[in-house]
Order: C-alpha cells, then structure tokens, then sequence
C-alpha cells in the first residue's frame, strides 16, 4: 500500500478517534448530569421534602430518631412541665356510692361518708342540629299601614344553615383541608340531612367574599412591616399550572394565586410595589426588581446548595468551610437579637465577612478562569466545576443580601416563615387535588391568610369563622409589631 494512502488512512482514524472522544465525553458530562438529578432530594435541592424518594426519607427519619436519642430519653424529661388536662368548673355532678357494704353486704344508705375521690371526664354532647323558626308578623297600625317585621341575616331562604354550621364547613374546608365530598359526608352524619357539594363551594366563596375588608387591611399592614418574607409554589387550577405567593411576617399572612410567577403576579397582589423595608426570599430574580425594598436571601437555601456541591470531592472542604461561616453569621445575629441589639458587634459582623470573602478566594481558586464554556466547547468543565461556579458567584454578588441578619437582626437567616406559610397549599394539592376554578382557589387563598393570620394571634379559628359570617371579619386589636 502506497505511503500516501496509509497516512490518509491514519489521518481519518486519528479523526475518528478525536470525534469519539468529544462524544464520549459530552455523554460522560450527561451521565453526570442526570446521575446528580437522580440524586437530588429536599437536602441539597429546593425540591419539597414530600417529593423525596422513600429510601432518603426514610434515612432521614433514622437519622433524627438517632440525634433524639443521644440528647435525650424517650417520655416526659425531668424537669418539663406536665402535659396533663387541668381541672375545670364542672357542669354537672355525677355521685356514685356503693349500695351494699363489701365485705359483709350490709345496706349501706345512711352511712357516714369517710372519703372520697373525684375524677373529671371533659366529653361532647351528642352534635343535634337546632331547628329554629324565625316568623315575621306583619301588623296594621290603627292609621291602616302595615309593617312587616325583619328576619335576623342568618335567615335568608325558607331553609337555610345558621352561622354555626357554615362556620364549621369553612373550617374543615380551609384549615382542616377535607375534600368537599368527605365535608359533605360528615356533615350530612352530624346534621341528619344531605348537604350538597354545591352548597360548601358557594359558602367557601361566600366566606371569602366577606373578606374584603380583612385583605385591604392586611396589604396595608404588611406594606408598613420592616421586614416581610415572600415566597411561591406552583399548584393545578384545572389542568393549567398556576402560583400560589405569600407575603408574611410572624403575624401576618397573606397568601394569593395568580397565573403568572414574576413580576406581574408581584405588583397585582399590590404589597411589594410601595414597599421600602426588608424583603427576605430565596433568591429569585423578580423580587430584585422592587429596587425600593431592601433583600435579604434565604441562606437555608445556600446550604441546601453548598451540600450538593460538597458531593464532588475537589469542592467538599470548601463547602464544609461556607457552611461555618453562614452557620456562624446565624448565631452571632440571634446573640445579637436575644441580647437587645439592633446590629451585630461590628468586629465580630467583621469576622464573619473576612471568612465568608476568604472562603469564596478558596473556591475560585479551585476553579478555572470563568464564565464556564458552552458545554461542547474545550476545554471542557466537569459538571460539578459548572455547579460550584454558579454558587459561588452567586454568593460573591449576592453576600450582602446573605448576610443582611447582620446589619439588622430583625431579618430572619432564613426564609422558613414564608415556607411554613405556603406548605399547607401543598397538603392541600395531596389531599384534595387540583384546584377545579381559579375563583375556587382565590377562595381558598383568601381564608388562608385569614385562619393563618388568626392562628398566628393565637386566636380560636372557629370563634373568628362565626364572627366572619354572623358581623365582620376579625383584626388584631394591636399592630403586628416588627
């Protein structure tokens, strides 16, 4: 074979070889890449906990009932305050005395009482619905006019359910989160009549539409908060996906749904436009467009971040060290608050920033000279480099809204208040579904912010469900306080 030939041949093989080696090594990088998405749970991702494969909840529980058990023995631990019911004035006196002596059967009426025992039984009476006839009379005056009398504003048809009831189905509804069926169902066993799906649609909307007055309040007083939370989930309306947002504070809560995630969504729910205090959130993008607002990011977040990270055994020390320094910002700003302090001692907020600074040189350093490549470019990052880079720069442009808990402890380290507030609109997607209209999940959403606002009061939700339907909605007396 002439000389020529074989260093075409050579040449095409050679090429060949190039070619496989970029393809073996762009499906390396997408093993990779679906490999961490396959392990990817609650702890290093945003994802809910509830969307964890059984195997890491499972481990997960194991790990905490072994951390319970080193702090402590399971039951009461000494010293902790009993758990037990408190005696109360009783309503009624139940008297049991033996009739006949026990040992050698004499009668014993009459006999002198030496001692007793009392024991309390606190329990229901049996639920019977009250039937009440409401008559108007219409009378005639001497001068021949007639005047009919009026019915109280419970008594709107021939037939109706009183405030009570109404009131209850709310409450199963909206903070129970039954299905409409089951409501339905229980109702209809307590009450002795059939109660339509129809009739607890149109009385969550009723509630909801009393609500008014409740909703112009709250926006008000979040507008005025130093410091609100905000966060989002996504939730079915229908078959369309849809977004369900919440403002909240300690004390309030507002949640809203609207079609849209961004920007539009935050300015029609109408808080975040005029506000000029803290807004802590996890980092999405549109909230920094409210620049009036100081932003403080979730750092429960970052860690979650900084773990998966930490899995790529280059980036594992680095990850550990970050993790310090933001664990160590938290508990130098709740010193600082416990304390009475608006700020964190300057030279210890000065520690904390030295190390969080020195630890984002260490990484870069790790690292090569960014932005990293498309991913068919080379040289070629590996995915944990790309996953790495984008942390780290995110927390280099962003730390002083990681470490805002400094500069005012009145801002919270994490997020977890907005969270807790939007994690019962999952329980109910779980438990009852999607939602069938988007005026039925307003609904919801408005008597969410209600009962949820109650409850952090510490108010009984279902005295505030009465008062909604038989007067106004209910407002704290007092402001909310920072």
């Amino acid at each position: 074979m002439a000389e020529g030939s074989l260093r075409e041949e050579l040449r095409e093989a050679l090429s060949t070889i190039e070619l496989l080696q970029a393809e073996n090594e762009a499906l390396r990088d997408m093993v990779s890449r679906l490999e961490a998405l396959l392990k990817a749970d609650s702890s290093t991702t945003g994802k809910p906990p509830s969307s964890d494969p059984i195997g890491p909840r499972k481990k997960r529980a194991e790990r905490r009932a072994e951390a319970r058990a080193e702090k402590r023995s399971r039951g009461k631990q000494p010293g902790a305050p009993g758990a037990n019911l408190q005696r109360r004035e009783p309503d009624a006196v139940a008297e049991h005395a033996p009739a006949c002596c026990g040992s050698c059967g004499a009668d014993l009426a009459g006999a002198q009482v030496v001692g007793k025992q009392v024991r309390q039984v606190i329990d229901l009476p049996p639920v019977m619905p009250i039937v009440t006839d409401h008559v108007s009379y219409r009378l005639r005056c001497a001068c021949g006019a007639e005047t009919v009398g009026g019915f109280p504003p419970e008594a709107k048809a021939p037939v109706c359910f009183g405030p009570e009831v109404r009131a209850f189905a709310t409450y199963l509804l909206d903070r129970q989160h039954l299905p409409v069926e089951r409501t339905a169902e229980l109702l209809a066993d307590l009450l002795g009549v059939k109660v339509s799906t129809g009739w607890l649609c149109a009385v969550q909307a009723e509630a909801a539409g009393r609500l008014t007055p409740f909703l112009a309040w709250l926006r008000d007083r979040l507008q005025k908060e130093p410091v609100v939370h905000a966060d989002e989930t996504g939730t079915a309306v229908g078959t369309t996906k849809h977004w369900v947002h919440t403002l909240t504070t300690k004390l309030l809560t507002l949640i809203a749904v609207h079609p849209k995630r961004g920007l539009e969504a935050l300015n029609d729910i109408g808080v975040l436009a005029v506000y000029t205090g803290t807004v802590v959130h996890d980092g999405y993008a549109s909230y920094d467009l409210f620049t009036a607002a100081t932003h403080a990011q979730c750092n429960a977040h970052a860690l979650r971040h900084l773990k998966s990270v930490g899995e790529a055994e280059a980036f594992s020390a680095w990850a550990d060290q970050m993790t310090g320094i933001l664990m160590d910002a938290k508990v130098a700003a709740e010193a600082a608050a416990s304390a009475g302090h608006r700020r964190v001692d300057p030279g210890r907020a000065g520690v904390v920033r030295a190390g969080y600074q020195a630890a984002l040189d260490q990484v870069f350093a790790l690292l090569p000279i960014g932005p990293p490549p498309p991913r068919k470019a080379r040289p070629r990052w590996s995915e944990a480099q790309r996953k790495a880079w984008n942390l780290a720069t995110r927390l280099r442009t962003d730390a002083e809204q990681f470490l805002r808990c400094l500069d005012d402890t009145r801002v919270a380290w994490d997020n977890n208040v907005a969270e807790r507030a939007l994690r019962m609109v999952k329980i109910h997607d779980k438990v009852s579904g999607p939602f069938a209209s988007l005026s039925g999940a307003e609904a919801f959403a408005a008597l969410r912010s209600y009962l949820q606002t109650a409850a952090n009061h510490g108010e009984n939700l279902l005295r505030v469900l009465r008062q909604l339907f038989i007067a106004a909605p209910w407002l704290p007396l007092a402001p909310s306080g920072p």
